[in-house]
């Protein structure tokens, strides 16, 4: 089986454009810190920057080119298509989906997903809370998801609804009856810390990400122990963020 990980990417984010191009840590920007540490942890597995057909994206493409990584255009709202497209133009079978806008994603939890599909094949793995919830249904921003070429196109022919279309995954793990889902227990420190977000949507949460990371990038062990310490130490860090949950609810 050929595996991949495939970065979901667009300039048009509705509410904050160009969020992963603006400059985050020094000169790098969060499309630039993403691929770097994806490329590091995975070696070896392909990666696709999978970006829109418009032209604005144009610049994404050439995001990918520099970083030397692969780059798939497909349609801006029928993202499951894209991602169809872009695993079948690269013969990717098994694929790790990125979210772009996660400064804080783990890389090197990816392997995590491949061999929990060595053990026991599933459509669909990812960490979830104790309730039932995956990772991508809360604000952490730090986990991927692993799902296979053949579970989004079966994903693809059972739906045409726009929520399906427009998120990939949801009608995996929200039809087990259909798709074998797994969810992966959470490492204890995490389990049921709905009041941390991690990912980044609008300008408050930039501002407030980019204050973290500095701090994390420069002065820890770049641990998740580390950053979650970093958000205990200073209180405001977490009252910003609850702030921002509650304007931007899953």
């Amino acid at each position: 089986m050929k595996d991949g990980i495939i970065i979901q990417a667009r300039t048009g984010s509705t509410r904050l454009h160009n969020k992963i191009l603006l400059p985050f840590y020094g000169e790098q920007r969060i499309i630039d810190i993403l691929i770097a540490n994806i490329k590091a942890a995975c070696p070896g597995k392909e990666v696709v920057l999978a970006t829109t057909s418009r032209s604005q994206d144009d610049v994404l493409e050439e995001v990918a080119r520099q970083a030397g990584i692969a780059c798939f255009r497909g349609d801006e709202d029928d993202v499951l298509d894209r991602f169809v497209q872009a695993a079948e133009a690269f013969g990717l079978e098994r694929i790790i989906r990125v979210c772009s806008d996660n400064p804080f994603l783990r890389p090197d939890t990816f392997q995590v997903f491949f061999d929990a599909y060595d053990r026991e094949p599933a459509d669909y793995i990812a960490y979830g809370f104790a309730d039932g919830r995956p990772t991508i249904k809360s604000h952490l921003g730090l986990f991927a998801e692993f799902t296979t070429a053949d579970a989004l196109r079966r994903a693809a022919a059972l739906t045409q609804e726009k929520l399906y279309r427009e998120h990939v995954t949801i009608y995996l793990y929200t039809h087990p009856q259909e798709f074998k889902v797994r969810l992966l227990p959470l490492p204890d420190e995490l389990e049921g810390r709905l009041d941390l977000r991690f990912t980044l949507d609008t300008m408050d949460d930039f501002v407030l990400l980019q204050q973290l990371y500095a701090t994390w990038y420069e002065q820890t062990d770049h641990s998740v122990h580390a950053l979650l310490k970093l958000v205990e130490a200073h209180p405001d860090y977490r009252a910003k963020m609850l702030e921002n949950i509650a304007r931007n609810e899953k």
